[in-house]
């Protein structure tokens, strides 16, 4: 709880810093305002799963839909609708699918229409100016999205329990403990609030606040990031971020999909009470345009999960990680 605070007070501080979003013509942090965009990416990856019999999600086809009106925007699993919007920051609500049930659940929408390969990008993050000047980029304030955000690198194997914890003793082994035994956790859908900061050279400082609307979990978590872009010498068209930040996820969040009580458990050797807990993480995505549709898309992502979350007998894995690389058509 107390390292939440510490996030929210930090970012609070920065209403006063001298910031600019910067909306030119190459800035992926804006897009043609009423307009729908499709596109999809077509490649190889992985999501790691860290639960304990949970399978890795192959990534192959990842389609991409979002909108951007004056004041409502739509970004594959979040909606959202910009209340407070300055040449320095703007502040939306919004609400989205929780995407820690995606680690239960294989069909899962989080693990289709994924948020742009983890990054938290837009899907058309490489722009060509137009010859003549028109449609001019505008403010694009929900394209940092929550992950999957949502939502999550070496990739590693979510079965192989040796690699981050120690075993139980062979009598009470957590091996008893895994996706197929447990109860069901059940789809949430968070709703709050997401504020970015806008600073010169494409850099973006982005706080996201969000609590169970649904009463699943009753619980609430929140992120804060910052991406900046490191400028690249090539011939097209392109671009490559960078993002750094860290997930907060309290007690009740935790408890519910982690924690092990007597409905998945008999044994009490095997019962966890889940903890708060601050996940760090790190993103790279790297896009190249081809043409005017095809992209060259390559993007990653590496959480390290915290001590409330990894020691539960549940969890197999000190960290979980998303790779992609492939092709990104724009309709």
């Amino acid at each position: 709880m107390k390292q939440f605070f510490i996030l929210l007070s930090l970012c609070c501080g920065l209403f006063a810093q001298d910031s600019y979003a910067n909306c030119s013509e190459n800035n992926e942090q804006c897009a043609e305002i009423g307009k729908w965009d499709f596109s999809i990416a077509i490649g190889a990856g992985v999501a790691t799963n860290p639960i304990r019999g949970g399978a890795h999600v192959p990534l192959v086809i990842l389609p991409y839909i979002n909108y951007y009106g004056d004041k409502f925007f739509f970004d594959n699993t979040t909606a959202g609708y910009t209340f407070i919007e300055q040449k320095k920051f703007d502040i939306s609500l919004i609400t989205q699918l929780n995407t820690e049930q995606a680690y239960f659940e294989r069909f899962h929408p989080s693990n289709i229409l994924v948020k742009n390969s983890f990054t938290g990008e837009s899907s058309n993050p490489v722009i060509t100016p137009e010859p003549d000047g028109s449609n001019p980029p505008t403010s694009q304030p929900g394209s940092d999205g929550v992950d999957s955000d949502d939502d999550n690198g070496v990739t590693g194997d979510g079965n192989d329990s040796n690699n981050d914890k120690e075993e139980p003793e062979p009598s009470e082994s957590a091996e008893s403990i895994s996706l197929d035994t447990i109860s069901k956790r059940d789809w949430a859908l968070d709703g709050g609030i997401l504020a970015s900061w806008y600073f010169e050279n494409s850099a973006k400082l982005t706080l996201v606040l969000l609590h169970d609307i649904t009463n699943t979990y009753q619980g609430y978590h929140g992120r804060l990031d910052y991406s900046f872009v490191i400028p690249t010498q090539t011939d097209n068209p392109s671009r490559l971020k960078v993002k750094l930040g860290a997930e907060y996820k309290d007690k009740r969040l935790v408890d519910y999909y982690y924690g092990i009580s007597l409905k998945d458990s008999q044994s009490q050797h095997h019962l966890y009470q889940g903890k708060a807990t601050l996940n760090p993480y790190v993103g790279i995505a790297f896009n190249y345009k081809l043409n005017s549709n095809w992209q060259l898309k390559f993007s990653a992502r590496h959480t390290w999960l915290g001590a409330g979350i990894k020691e539960s007998p549940l969890v197999d894995q000190s960290s979980t990680s998303n790779i992609f690389i492939g092709g990104l058509y724009e309709f």
